[in-house]
C-alpha cells in the first residue's frame, strides 16, 4: 500500500482549532505574537509581548510544541549560551481562519457554468480516480480505504451491511456545504473509493439529502 494522503487544509485547520480550543488564552495569545513574527521570537520576547513570567512562557510553549502548533530552531550567540527561537509550524498557521470553503465553492460554480453537469460530474470522476492512484498503484482494503478517508477528514470506518457487503461509514463529509449547491462533488467519493479498492460501490445513505452520515457499500467486481 502507498503512503496516505496527507490531511485536507481544511481538516488540518478543524482538528488544530479543536485542540486550541482546549487551551488557555495565553497559548492563544502567544500563538498571535508569533503569527506576526515569522521570523521567530525568543522567551525573553514573549515575556515582554504578553506580560507574562518566563516559566508560564516556556510551559505554554512545552504544550503548544507538543501538538505541533510550534517548533524552535537554536541561534548561536556570540558569547554565552545559544538563543532558542520559537516560530509557528504550519499546523499552527492553521489555528487562524482561511477561507478555503468560499473559495472551493466559488471555483465549483465557474467550473459548472463552464462545463455543465454532465462534464463537472465527470471531471469529478477523474480527480477522485487521480486520488486515489496517487494512493496506490493496486487495489487496497476497505478498511485502509477507510483510513484514507479518515486522513483525509471524513471521519471514516469500515463496517459490514446487514446484507453481508463491507460498507465505509463516514461521519464527516468534507464536502457537505458544496455537495448542497453541487452534488456533483460527491462523483469524488464514489470515484475514489472505487478506483483505490476494484470494487463497485452503491452510496446507500447521505448526509446532504437528509442522512445522519455517508454511507458506501462495496460490491466486488465479477471476473
Amino acid at each position: 500500500m502507498g503512503k496516505l494522503p496527507a490531511p485536507s487544509p481544511t481538516a488540518q485547520a478543524q482538528r488544530a482549532r479543536s485542540v486550541l480550543d482546549q487551551q488557555g488564552e495565553s497559548q492563544r495569545k502567544l500563538l498571535g505574537e508569533l503569527l506576526q513574527c515569522p521570523d521567530g521570537l525568543t522567551v525573553s520576547a514573549l515575556v515582554k509581548a504578553l506580560g507574562i513570567a518566563a516559566n508560564a512562557v516556556r510551559q505554554h510553549l512545552v504544550v503548544l510544541e507538543k501538538h505541533g502548533f510550534v517548533d524552535f530552531k537554536v541561534k548561536p550567540a556570540v558569547r554565552g549560551r545559544p538563543t532558542h527561537v520559537y516560530q509557528l509550524t504550519a499546523q499552527g498557521q492553521e489555528v487562524f481562519p482561511r477561507r478555503y470553503r468560499e473559495l472551493a465553492e466559488s471555483l465549483m460554480s465557474e467550473l459548472g457554468e463552464l462545463l455543465g453537469e454532465r462534464e463537472l460530474k465527470g471531471a469529478m470522476r477523474r480527480s477522485g480516480r487521480r486520488a486515489a492512484r496517487a494512493l496506490s498503484s493496486t487495489p487496497i482494503s476497505v478498511s485502509a480505504t477507510a483510513a484514507a478517508m479518515t486522513g483525509l477528514g471524513y471521519e471514516a470506518t469500515a463496517t459490514r451491511a446487514k446484507d453481508g457487503l463491507e460498507e465505509v461509514v463516514a461521519m464527516n463529509c468534507v464536502f457537505h456545504r458544496m455537495a448542497a449547491s453541487f452534488p456533483a462533488v460527491c462523483e469524488f467519493d464514489l470515484a475514489f473509493m472505487e478506483s483505490a479498492t476494484g470494487q463497485k460501490v452503491e452510496h446507500r445513505e447521505c448526509m446532504v439529502r437528509g442522512g445522519s452520515r455517508c454511507r458506501f457499500a462495496f460490491k466486488p467486481v465479477k471476473r
